[in-house]
């Protein structure tokens, strides 16, 4: 009996739980105490912290939310890829077109100037001419700054594409991976 009743003392400490109050500090912060503040005071609640391990469903969200950011980030790679792509190729490519179109104002400038006779008929034909070819140059430069745009384009799309093919697999569970 005396061995029952040292058991039973033994496990009251553990099973007993503190009490906790809340209270005012002098500066009127909140204070925890495990003695009453004031006459009045009145135990509070304490919840006891998450589960150490998250249910299926939270797993599974989780992992969902994880999957979904990962697809924007390559999104966002994506966008990046065509933003520095379009610097790289535009960039150089407007600068020549804007040399090009400097030189088309010169000559026509120039041409304006020709005289009204045999001699400023040349002169206006030849400046045409080179109108003309600034012209074909300023096309030129456009169509090939398209073309490579368009392969840089490709490049990003299919990069992404990898990308986001290796998060589908990443996140696939490993039963459906085998089928």
């Amino acid at each position: 009996m005396k061995s029952i009743a040292i058991a039973a003392m033994l496990l009251l400490p553990c099973a007993a739980t503190a009490q906790v109050y809340k209270c005012k500090g002098s500066s009127g912060e909140t204070v925890y105490s495990q003695n009453p503040c004031a006459r009045d005071s009145k135990p509070h609640d304490v919840r006891a912290g998450r589960a150490a391990t998250a249910t299926p469903a939270e797993a599974a969200n989780r992992q969902s939310v994880f999957k979904s950011t990962d697809i924007s980030d390559a999104g966002i790679a994506e966008r990046n890829c065509l933003v520095s792509a379009r610097k790289r190729i535009y960039g150089p490519s407007d600068q020549r077109i804007a040399g090009y179109e400097r030189q088309v104002q010169n000559l026509n400038r120039e041409a304006s100037l020709a005289r009204n006779n045999l001699a400023g008929a040349t002169y206006d034909a030849g400046i045409r001419n080179q109108l003309s070819g600034l012209q074909q140059s300023i096309t030129a430069e456009r169509v090939s700054a398209d073309s490579q745009m368009s392969t840089a384009t490709q490049q990003c799309a299919e990069t992404k594409r990898k990308q986001v093919e290796a998060i589908e697999a990443r996140y696939t569970p490993a039963a459906n991976q085998t089928n």
